[in-house]
């Protein structure tokens, strides 16, 4: 038997089952795929962490104070002591991981997505992992889940040397870093969180899905029925089970049941059922959040699949958002949102979907596009033609409305500001736009062949889930904490939205909330 059950084995799992080893407690982390760190293992591995102990390397002072001041304007409707105990909690949780296992945080200089807003930084609240070694959890494409991109350079790497937008990989940092076998970003993170684990005795099987809580002695959770090759069995737990187990974004009926707005291609690994919302609510726990999702545009991807699987590995939208010579239109050839902004998904609405993202050969030249390198073959969804009105007539935008609309930007573009959406004025939108074109986010459209991509619904996780406490407790529907069960991650209801504040925050409040659930359920238990 062990003390504590911990289901899922992305950021939220790892840092709840390190935190609950070190405090003296026999811990089992199950995977259901057979591949470990979910979707945090194929992310950039930014981890939002206010008044975090690095940010003096970047000569950035914070506070508490600041910190709450920043997020609470942003969790209307939410319950304002979690996002307290959330500020207060994550630079506990940074120093924690760094002091129990061979991470060593490195302090980025991207900005929170409001960094002009009253409590708001231009840099500095996000953590990423430094090169590590990657020791005897090998080899990593076998038995992890990893993004498309190069995990071998940090975050201010890849925007440094501009490589997201077709900047020259440098070839001996690369070739150096490979022979030292060090990773960055999330697999990064995932790989050094489990080294923490196993130093400290935390078991691990995969190819395990958890089905349903046990509640058989009294009230508490005890244990969880699993499933191993269509055979069920039990295992019990002494102290209870922590739901880390993400959320319900590959379930095409809770989808369109549950959120308010579509979500038609997500991002992230085919994993995510709504396991944890399910067993949630089977024993009583109440949810909060559901219509809401992590979302982000996303471009279709055709040719390249998830391991061991037929689902399609589609991408998230940055290049054809962010650039200059390029903008989005709905099916009207209207521009709806400002495209460079964090939340620009949360405008992704029907029957406006998918949106298109129009550009012009100057963009093509110098940018990627679909993924695809200038110069390289376009996917056969992304439409190209000689002028606007052929463009409007093969994707079926209003011939009249696009090309007003582009005048319009044009015109706008010449005075260097856009009224309209007002793109590329804040600290988010520069960061993520060209720093060495004349205006990082803005410049005509004007010159053929012009391109339109579809603009899809993505998510990279769902907001809905267990509703909790401070402690990560989960609760019931007269508020009372269930014992025995704590919730992390995208299984538990998102104490901030409905849009993010920041890149990195899904990161933040997973190994927060997984920490504060360790904490909680391995308090009182005798050191080993």
């Amino acid at each position: 038997m062990y003390d504590v059950i911990v289901i899922g084995s992305g950021g939220a799992g790892l840092s709840a089952a390190l935190a609950a080893a070190v405090g003296g407690v026999h811990v089992l982390v199950l995977e259901a795929s057979s591949r470990w760190g979910g979707s945090t293992a194929v992310s950039a591995g930014e981890v939002w962490t206010p008044a975090n102990h690095r940010m003096a390397e970047l000569g950035v002072k914070d506070s508490i104070k600041d910190a709450q001041r920043y997020c609470h304007p942003h969790a209307i409707g939410r319950r304002p002591e979690l996002v307290d105990a959330f500020v207060h909690a994550a630079p506990q949780m940074a120093k924690f991981v760094e002091a129990n296992s061979p991470i060593d945080w490195h302090a980025m200089t991207s900005p929170d997505s409001f960094a002009e807003r009253p409590g708001g930084r231009s840099s500095a609240r996000h953590l990423e992992v430094s090169p590590l070694a990657v020791g005897e959890i090998v080899p990593l494409e076998d038995d992890f889940w990893l993004s498309t991109h190069p995990s071998i350079f940090t975050n201010d790497e890849v925007f440094k040397l501009r490589l997201l937008l077709g900047g020259e990989i440098p070839a001996k940092l690369a070739q150096d870093r490979m022979n030292a076998g060090l990773i960055c970003t999330g697999i990064g993170l995932v790989v050094g969180l489990m080294q923490g684990c196993r130093a400290l005795g935390v078991e691990f099987e995969r190819n395990v899905r958890a089905r349903r809580l046990l509640r058989e002695a009294g009230d508490d959770v005890n244990g969880v029925v699993v499933e191993r090759d269509g055979v069920e069995d039990t295992i019990y737990a002494k102290r209870g089970v922590v739901l880390a187990t993400g959320g319900f974004e590959w379930d095409k009926a809770l989808r369109e049941t549950m959120l308010s707005s579509p979500v038609t291609h997500p991002v992230s690994p085919p994993l995510h059922y709504g396991d944890g919302l399910r067993m949630t609510t089977e024993v009583g726990g109440a949810l909060a959040h559901t219509s809401e999702s992590w979302c982000w545009p996303a471009h279709e991807v055709t040719d390249q699949y998830w391991p061991d699987s037929q689902t399609p590995q589609h991408s998230l939208i940055l290049a054809e958002r962010c650039l200059p010579h390029v903008i989005w239109v709905n099916q009207a050839g209207l521009r709806f949102v400002n495209e460079s902004s964090h939340n620009c998904a949360l405008a992704l609405k029907s029957p406006d979907v998918p949106a298109w993202a129009v550009a012009d050969r100057h963009f093509r030249s110098r940018y990627p596009l679909a993924g695809q390198a200038p110069g390289a073959e376009l996917p056969a969804h992304v439409i190209e033609a000689p002028s606007l009105d052929a463009l409007a007539r093969a994707t079926g935008i209003d011939e009249q409305g696009l090309k007003q609309t582009i005048k319009r930007f044009n015109g706008m573009v010449a005075g260097g500001r856009d009224d309209d959406f007002q793109r590329g004025e804040t600290a988010y939108d520069r960061y993520y736009g060209d720093p060495t074109a004349v205006h990082p986010n803005l410049d005509s459209i004007e010159q053929g062949p012009f391109y339109a991509m579809p603009v899809h619904a993505g998510a990279v996780g769902t907001k809905g889930g267990a509703l909790t406490d401070e402690n990560a407790r989960v609760l019931d529907e007269q508020d009372r904490p269930i014992g025995g069960l704590w919730a992390a991650g995208n299984a538990m209801a998102s104490i901030i939205g409905p849009g993010t504040i920041a890149p990195g925050l899904t990161l933040g409040l997973a190994l927060t909330w997984g920490y504060l659930a360790g904490q909680d359920a391995g308090k009182g238990a005798t050191q080993n």
